[in-house]
């Protein structure tokens, strides 16, 4: 055995007391050992790879790396995701970033093996979550099992739907990232998982860099990159965004320096979207004069290989799930819960509630 390999191996024995760090530590030492060696064999000269692409392209046998979200356009205008890459969603508290990865996954799942990180809820809380999306009862009603004979009935009939999603979910805590990328490694393997959902970044610790968290989440951030890459998978994580965002005058739309702690999350993402919602700035209106209740914006601030853009939402009432939405049609009408808000700042507004056909002897709501 050489002797710097022999050194390495008792190194980790000897210091290293976490056995998930221990192996992770010594797979790396033998992927090292085995990349050096392999480099120049491994190596290939710029006129090689574009035959084979070419040849490809001919042969229509070019590999399938797109990850669909289901987002029409966010797959048609822009790409959709893909293999290898790393996708940041970026969002205040309550933007609903967590139900919008509920929402990717789900639909995700159904043609790729995708394994769900969750460093903020527990099991019950985030299967209570995706209960919610497919059947459109509020989460809280599920949660604290409020529900009607009906609508027990409704959520149990889901059951067999998620049987066709290749759906993993894990909620450790991990102390060491050596050890989460040691079972990320032994899950892509066993369950042949190709897109991995972190929720969220500043959860995540490590036993580097504690005295400066954003050196720590900048380590983090390229160890998922190198995740991401090694075994070209998409990692799609969701980051919180700055304090500061709140406080900035004018738009309260998120910008690329708005990332939380680390420039390095930019830096290492492909792509980068923000959750944006008007209505939770009680912005009733937007630039053209159109209602914002109940729209989300999803804003590709950073997409390396692609334009930028938003991609326009519209959430069901109990805020459970999301369908594509064209602004430019006008195709929605306020909630029963924004129309209550309006009319306790404005009875008024009595003549509005009746334009929507509702009842007004039922006001006020």
């Amino acid at each position: 055995m050489n002797l710097n390999i022999k050194n390495k191996i008792e190194n980790i024995l000897l210091h290293t007391m976490d056995d998930s760090e221990i192996i992770y530590k010594l797979k790396q030492v033998l992927y090292e050992a085995d990349f050096q060696q392999n480099t120049a064999r491994n190596s290939k000269s710029m006129a090689t790879l574009i035959s084979e692409n070419i040849k490809q392209i001919q042969d229509n046998t070019k590999k399938y790396t797109s990850v669909k979200t289901g987002f029409t356009q966010l797959d048609t205008n822009f790409g959709g995701f893909e293999l290898g890459e790393i996708v940041v969603i970026g969002g205040r508290p309550a933007m609903g970033k967590t139900q919008l990865l509920v929402n990717l996954s789900l639909h995700i799942s159904q043609k790729m093996h995708l394994l769900y990180f969750s460093f903020d809820l527990s099991e019950f809380s985030l299967s209570s979550r995706f209960l919610s999306c497919v059947s459109g009862i509020a989460v809280e009603k599920i949660m604290q099992n409020k529900l009607s004979d009906d609508e027990k009935q409704k959520v149990a009939s889901f059951e067999s739907n998620f049987k066709n999603h290749q759906l993993f979910f894990n909620d450790s805590c991990y102390h060491s990232i050596s050890a989460f990328k040691a079972l990320c490694e032994n899950q892509i393997k066993e369950n042949h998982i190709k897109v991995i959902v972190i929720d969220y970044l500043q959860l995540m610790g490590t036993n580097k860099y504690r005295h400066n968290r954003e050196y720590e989440i900048s380590y983090i951030s390229r160890e998922l990159k190198n995740i991401a890459k090694t075994f070209n998978v998409c990692i799609i994580i969701s980051s919180q965004l700055s304090r500061a965002l709140e406080t900035r005058s004018g738009s309260k739309r998120p910008q690329l320096s708005d990332l939380r702690d680390s420039g390095a999350i930019e830096q290492d993402a492909d792509k980068v979207l923000f959750v944006y919602r008007a209505e939770y700035y009680k912005i009733d209106e937007d630039e053209e004069g159109e209602s914002t209740d109940r729209r989300m914006e999803l804003i590709l601030a950073k997409n390396k290989n692609g334009v930028l853009g938003t991609v326009h939402l519209l959430r069901d009432e109990n805020f459970t799930s999301f369908q594509a939405f064209d602004p430019n049609k006008n195709e929605f009408t306020f909630s029963k819960e924004r129309l209550k808000e309006l009319y306790d700042q404005n009875p008024n507004l009595i003549n509005l509630v009746n334009d929507f056909n509702l009842d007004a002897d039922n006001t006020p709501f």
